[in-house]
C-alpha cells in the first residue's frame, strides 16, 4: 500500500503479506494519525495476484475509486470530493389500504434522490433526480457543490437506464468512490480512500 499525498506525490509504504492484513489506527505507523480510521477499520486480504478488501465495521468506511460505469443500489453511499453522498430512490406514491392518498409536493417524475451526509445519523441536503440523468460538479451540472476545491467542475452522473441507476465519472480530477458494502474485489493499481488517507494496492 502507498500513501498518495493531496498533491499526488507518494507518501509512506506500508507491506503486505499473503493473506489477510489488518488496517487501521492500531495496525501500523502510516494509520496511526488518522483520527477518521477506527483501530482496527478494514482488512485487506491478498490471494495471489487477486485481493478482496472487507469493512470490519468501521465508523466511517472504507471506499474504492471507480474505474468504470457502476450500477448502485437505494442506500449506496458516494464520494465526490469531500462530499459524502447517499443515493436512494423514490417510488411513485400510493394510496393507504384504506384509499387515502398520501400528501406531498408536487411529483413530476423524480426517480431518486441524493442526500448529503452530514455526520453519523444526520442528513443534510436531498437533491430530489429528474429526467434521464443528472449531472454533478463544482460549477456545472445539475448539483453543484461550488464550495469543495476537491470537486471538478463537471464531476459525475447519475444516469436512470431502463430501471437500473447507472453512476459515471466524467473524467474528473480526484475520482468518484463507492462505498465499500462488506467486501469488493480489488485489481493491482487499485485506489482506496480508508480515512482521510489515499492508497494505491499494489499487487504482484
Amino acid at each position: 500500500m502507498t500513501l498518495i499525498r493531496p498533491d499526488g506525490n507518494e507518501g509512506g509504504i506500508h507491506d503486505l503479506v499473503e493473506g489477510e492484513n489488518k488496517i487501521g489506527r492500531n495496525h501500523g505507523g502510516i494509520f496511526e494519525n488518522d483520527g477518521y480510521l477506527s483501530p482496527t477499520h478494514a482488512a485487506l486480504v491478498i490471494n495471489g495476484k487477486s485481493a478482496v478488501i472487507r469493512d470490519l465495521d468501521s465508523l466511517n468506511g472504507v471506499f474504492v475509486k471507480m474505474t468504470e460505469e457502476e450500477e448502485v443500489e437505494p442506500g449506496q453511499v458516494i464520494r465526490i470530493g469531500q462530499e459524502l453522498l447517499r443515493y436512494d430512490s423514490i417510488d411513485p406514491p400510493e394510496p393507504l389500504e384504506d384509499g387515502t392518498e398520501v400528501m406531498g409536493s408536487p411529483n413530476p417524475g423524480y426517480w431518486g434522490k441524493l442526500t448529503v451526509i452530514i455526520g453519523k445519523d444526520i442528513d443534510g441536503s436531498a437533491y430530489p433526480l429528474l429526467g434521464d440523468s443528472v449531472t454533478l460538479g463544482r460549477e456545472r451540472g445539475e448539483i453543484n457543490f461550488p464550495d469543495d476545491g476537491y470537486v471538478s467542475a463537471l464531476h459525475a452522473r447519475l444516469s436512470s437506464q431502463e430501471g437500473r441507476v447507472i453512476l459515471s465519472d466524467l473524467g474528473s480530477s480526484n475520482g468518484t468512490f463507492i462505498k465499500v458494502k462488506g467486501e469488493r474485489e480489488l485489481k493491482n493499481d487499485s485506489f482506496v480512500l480508508l480515512g482521510q488517507q489515499l492508497f494505491r494496492i499494489s499487487l504482484p
